[in-house]
């Protein structure tokens, strides 16, 4: 019987030889057929594995597929934490460049077929490009994550039997389970996948999705206008875990939300039974004070960090990144905005997490002399301040960002020799300007693709960032690249170490990007749900919630 859930005591009079006993039975309570979230989250741009790269998209890959390995619920997603899923066990050999697979049996697709080592095998093809069909070049997750290519991860996959399968890797690369866990690695249904065309959402009645191994399956999805207005779940009757009891619920309906204030809202009111992402500090603070909701909180691996587009005078020049960087105040921003709820960050690899150093921290807090320093050579002092266009996503796809920026404006402005502009767009608007290259400072921000510092220390040189970082500043570039590569590669614990050391050193100098706070993970229930887990992962597991 799972922690936490309500029992339900049955008693049962039992006469034996005219003797009236008493025998008691513990037995669960039944789990409500339908759970419904609310949140203003949205998919980017489609629920297939080779294009979906954003975090509520993967959300839903999650729920709708599998990958061979899992994370443990909870857990702080290390080696160790590592469980079988579509794999039931898995060997590395050859200096960790070969890795076997050993898959479950019996697991079927919606039309009765059986999965087997053809279906991983035509889903790293598809997927990562190992055949050349094309995909590759849509720029999905793969692509930027280094799966395959020239320096990449993969190199092939061949099926060793019907049920062994066989990863050989280009490099030795330290968390490749942690890789075969997140949502990128999940299995696509070949039967409605093609090698050379993407799964998007219609209006034709086509499959929404090559998803299909998961604890749901797709029902329906409402789009209006590139945003969600409704996805609708309904448990997979061959999920692979089923005998487990998974999934909890049967049916799972997600409402999207316009603002934070409506989602709060909806969740007073009872409209919803589940309110995440993305509510607004001051709006977690009331739930905590009201006997009526659950507030769930847990760790966050989530940042957000300044983005330099080094494509445009003057943010081409290292010391005027670093005298904005000095003029930041992250304590002032934490506890105006997210009232403590959110920690200030000064390195790409979140604090808590292997390797961390605060680097950043050398240029203090809204040091201002340091700031001037900086910016007088190029010109700028009181009389003419440097006047920055800063851009920041205005649809509720990171928490509070009109608030956010209104800070850094008052901390810029306060040092005299900064001027700022607030433009706020939309987030597909806003994902445009990203890709041409066209906002000259901007916040962003990063969710983990699996947890593990190598995943947020490519950031600089991303590809989809647009930075013109490698174009620039070759010299910085290619250094910052070269010690990533080492510390991904490296077979020693001690090697990684002093390769994001170093790496972490060379990003405080040249601020490319500059990292600001690391979230919390927080959502707010009606008091009779249970089966929330908020850990390390930042994965929201809806085939684990229940409501009794």
């Amino acid at each position: 019987m799972e922690r936490n859930q309500i029992i339900a005591i049955v008693l049962i009079i039992v006469i034996v030889g005219g003797v009236a006993g008493y025998m008691i039975f513990l037995a669960p309570p039944p789990f409500a057929d339908l759970i419904i979230v609310g949140t203003t989250d949205s998919v980017e741009s489609s629920l297939d594995m080779a294009q979906s790269y954003d975090y509520f998209g993967w959300e839903m890959i999650m729920s709708l597929s599998s990958g061979l390995v899992d994370i443990e619920p909870g857990s702080e997603a290390s080696a160790e934490d590592i469980t079988p899923a579509l794999a039931t066990s898995w060997e590395s050999t050859a200096g960790g460049t070969i890795w076997d697979f050993t898959l479950r049996e019996g697991v079927l697709f919606p039309d009765g077929r059986e999965f087997n080592a053809t279906d991983v095998k035509y889903t790293f093809d598809r997927n990562c490009n190992l055949t050349g069909n094309g995909l590759w070049e849509l720029d999905g997750p793969q692509l930027n994550m280094g799966y395959a290519g020239d320096g990449g991860i993969i190199d092939n996959v061949t099926i060793v039997s019907e049920f062994v399968v066989r990863f050989y890797l280009q490099i030795p690369f330290a968390p490749f389970l942690q890789l075969m866990a997140c949502q990128a690695s999940y299995m696509v249904d070949r039967a409605i996948a093609p090698l050379d065309e993407l799964v998007t959402y219609n209006t034709d009645g086509d499959p929404l999705t090559p998803c299909a191994l998961g604890p749901y399956l797709l029902e329906s999805w409402t789009r209006v206008g590139g945003s969600d207005e409704e996805i609708r779940l309904v448990k997979n009757p061959n999920y692979w875990d089923a005998a487990a009891g998974y999934p909890k619920t049967n049916t799972i309906v997600i409402k999207m939300y316009a603002s934070d204030s409506a989602l709060a809202a909806a969740m007073t009111s009872g409209e919803i039974d589940i309110a995440y992402r993305q509510l607004t500090a001051t709006q977690i603070a009331a739930f905590k004070e009201n006997t009526a909701v659950k507030v769930w909180e847990g760790v966050g691996a989530q940042i957000q960090y300044l983005c330099f587009q080094q494509d445009i005078y003057p943010y081409n020049v290292t010391d005027i990144r670093r005298g904005i960087t000095a003029a930041l105040n992250r304590s002032h921003v934490v506890e105006s905005v997210f009232l403590g709820t959110f920690d200030e960050l000064y390195s790409m690899i979140p604090e808590g997490m292997a390797y961390h150093s605060p680097t950043f921290d050398v240029y203090g807090r809204a040091n201002y002399t340091y700031t001037q320093s900086m910016l007088a050579p190029y010109g700028y002092n009181a009389t003419h301040p440097l006047v920055l266009e800063l851009y920041y996503e205005s649809s509720g796809h990171y928490p509070q960002s009109l608030e956010q920026a209104q800070v850094y404006k008052a901390d810029w402005e306060a040092s005299g020799v900064i001027t700022v502009n607030l433009n706020g767009l939309e987030w597909p608007t806003f994902r445009l300007a990203r890709n041409e290259g066209s906002m000259p400072v901007f916040i962003y921000g990063w969710y983990p693709d699996f947890i593990d510092p190598d995943n947020y220390e490519f950031l600089p040189f991303a590809s989809w960032l647009n930075l013109g970082y490698n174009d620039t500043y070759p010299a910085g570039g290619i250094a910052q690249y070269n010690l990533w590569l080492d510390g991904r590669s490296a077979t020693t614990d001690a090697a990684r170490e002093a390769a994001y050391l170093d790496l972490q050193q060379l990003q405080a100098e040249e601020c490319s990007v500059v990292p600001l706070w690391q979230s919390s993970t927080v959502a707010v229930s009606k008091p009779n749900v249970g089966g929330i887990v908020l850990d390390i992962t930042v994965s929201w597991r809806h085939w684990l919630i229940y409501m009794t």
